[in-house]
């Protein structure tokens, strides 16, 4: 199976990184690409194995949704996080997030596995992540860089 890797990596430790990833609070405000937002109300996160981790994400220009509805399948505080999406595009996505001590900051990788064919090596998707991340570095005010 083909898998989407990203890797990125920003200034701060893995305990804010994992901070970032499960307070609703900031998650809404990084986690949607260039030209999408979150809203806050639309984020649930019970943060335990098989808890849901939900949210929307809703384009900008035409208001379309596109609703986000997995299930935690691993929780290793403050280091990783995998998700299951059984319905993704008529597939089952499994989505792992790493956040590993690197320097002076966390190198963050994201692992997606069952994604079609044309998405992994789409560079726009590539960008996307990334669009995201560099958010979350200027929401914490500190350096971060595509890896």
């Amino acid at each position: 199976m083909t898998s989407l890797v990203i890797s990125h990596w920003v200034e701060t430790s893995p305990e804010e990184i994992w901070k970032a990833y499960t307070t609703p609070e900031i998650f809404h405000q990084f986690f949607s690409p260039v030209g999408l937002h979150i809203p806050l109300e639309s984020v649930v996160m019970e943060l335990q194995i098989g808890g849901r981790f939900e949210f929307d994400m809703v384009f900008d220009e035409s208001g379309e949704v596109s609703p986000n509805k997995g299930i935690i399948l691993e929780l290793e505080e403050p280091h990783k996080m995998t998700f299951g999406e059984p319905d993704f595009m008529g597939r089952e996505l499994r989505s792992t997030q790493t956040f590993a001590a690197d320097g002076t900051g966390t190198l963050i990788t994201v692992i997606q596995e069952g994604l079609p064919e044309e998405l992994v090596d789409n560079p726009e998707v590539h960008a996307a992540f990334h669009s995201c991340y560099l958010k979350l570095g200027r929401l914490l005010g500190v350096r971060n860089e595509i890896r």
